[in-house]
């Protein structure tokens, strides 16, 4: 168990502290791209996002997850699964390539067909990358994982840059995005050295088939809902509007996968390790979920209150419209550590079929208020996804608990004084707008301000993960 213990301690922290250079990198190669890319041109690529996500989930088919949670694997189930992505990367190229008219017909963008076929191209690109992905992932290598992320990011930025700055409008996305596989697969190969053997094995599928087509038809759903409003906005509204909801989107997602991605990569796989002693692995949940939403809540909330200033500063006036989807989407991931955490415990114990029905409800609960919101606002159905995201978060949490033994009133008991703590950091940040002076400066006030008063607040009443999490870093140190 310490061995274990600090394996994943050390993913995470270290894990963390790298994914703050990759974040950086693409922050201010996002922050560049939208200063001379246009709402239009994001929103363009947006509106095939779906497809691209949609079929990432086919080709995978919850494969890779499963054999992560699997204890026992050989060469030959990898091998299988490997040359399996592959075949079904061609399929869903072929199909969605033939597809592309269709699309543009959709959304009423005639050059949707030659961008569509131009990003389908990722599909084939990333099959050879699974498996090297999975392995890293099982192993905990979180620095090579890192590593491959910052040199993908660093360099498809730079391509993006180029082609942005040269003219080439939303054609910079498209290469930005191709890059990024290309370069995230070469990298995958060169640091693991694992390569497939010539065995493809029906017996490798068929054991992992029942855990794997609950995860197939999970992701699936997650990935139509997940990207359900770019299409219902470039449907209903128009271009430019999904071009604001990206840009919004995507700096959330940077925000959220600030702490998120490190534990995300390793909790999964260790819990997956605990499966069979219930008493260790509820210990680690509790560490886990405790720790990542004392760092995790602030971040989303502070980051919401700097919102106007944020935009303003790095963006320019021309995507402010952006500001009240950014404050919505990032309310919606303030819990999302309790939802990743909670769903990958139910994952590593092999709930493969609890896991899709919990997921089936939230989705449920987002078509409810999608149909009830559609016909007012962007605004109005982005405050639905608010509802129905917090409010699917207790059923997942009641369940979790129930398997592990740890109560939904425990586990947000043991949260309050982190939720308080935020609170009070959130009021004071508030407190700024009220200054009359340059944006520019205020944007670090607000920084300065959130920072210190959260530090300042968890010291003085010494919340448990604050003084875990000090402790921990003298250790590492």
């Amino acid at each position: 168990m310490a061995s274990l213990g600090k394996t994943f301690v050390a993913g995470v922290i270290w894990g963390t502290i790298e994914k703050f250079a990759s974040l950086f990198i693409g922050f201010f190669i996002t922050v560049l791209l939208a200063r001379k890319l246009t709402p239009a041109d994001y929103g363009l690529v947006n509106m095939i996002h779906i497809f691209t996500v949609f079929g990432m989930v086919l080709i995978d088919g919850g494969f890779g997850q499963a054999l992560i949670q699997k204890r026992d694997v050989s060469n030959k189930d990898y091998s299988t699964i490997f040359f399996l992505n592959i075949l079904l990367s061609l399929a869903v190229f072929v199909a969605l390539y033939y597809s592309a008219p269709f699309i543009a017909e959709f959304y009423q963008q005639p050059s949707l067909i030659s961008i569509s076929r131009t990003l389908f191209l990722l599909f084939p690109i990333n099959a050879f990358s699974i498996i090297q992905h999975t392995l890293l992932t099982k192993q905990l290598k979180v620095k090579q994982l890192t590593l491959v992320s910052v040199v993908s990011s660093l360099i498809s930025g730079f391509v993006g840059l180029y082609y942005a700055y040269s003219g080439y409008g939303v054609w910079a996305l498209v290469y930005q995005t191709l890059t990024l596989y290309i370069v995230r697969t070469l990298t995958l190969w060169i640091i693991n050295d694992w390569r497939p053997i010539i065995r493809f094995s029906f017996n490798s599928i068929r054991t992992i088939w029942n855990f794997s087509i609950n995860l197939l038809g999970t992701f699936a759903l997650a990935s139509i809902f997940q990207n359900i409003y770019t299409v219902i906005i470039g449907r209903f509204f128009n271009v430019v509007d999904v071009g604001y909801y990206n840009q919004a989107f995507r700096f959330e997602s940077i925000a959220t996968s600030t702490v998120t991605s490190a534990v995300q990569r390793i909790s999964f796989p260790t819990f997956a390790e605990l499966q069979n002693d219930m008493d260790r692995l509820r210990s680690a949940y509790k560490k886990v979920i405790n720790v990542t939403m004392y760092l995790h809540l602030p971040i989303m909330l502070g980051i919401a209150t700097i919102g106007h200033d944020l935009f303003l500063v790095l963006l320019t006036e021309k995507w402010l419209p952006s500001v009240p989807y950014f404050h919505l989407l990032c309310i919606t991931s303030s819990l999302y550590p309790m939802h990743m955490i909670n769903v990958n415990v139910i994952k590593a114990l092999g709930k493969g079929r609890l896991y899709f029905r919990l997921n089936l409800l939230k989705y449920l609960l987002m078509t409810i208020f999608i149909i009830l919101t559609i016909r007012y606002s962007i605004i109005a159905v982005l405050l639905g996804y608010v509802i129905a995201t917090i409010s699917s978060c207790p059923f997942i949490t009641y369940y979790c608990g129930k398997e592990i033994k740890y109560s939904i009133y425990s586990q947000f008991k043991e949260l309050i004084p982190i939720f308080t703590t935020t609170g009070v950091m959130v009021c004071l940040v508030l407190s700024c707008r009220f200054m009359n002076i340059q944006p520019t400066i205020r944007l670090f006030v607000e920084i300065l301000i959130g920072i210190a008063s959260y530090v300042g607040l968890s010291y003085i009443f010494k919340l448990d993960a604050f003084t875990h999490l000090v402790n921990l870093v003298k250790k590492q140190l």
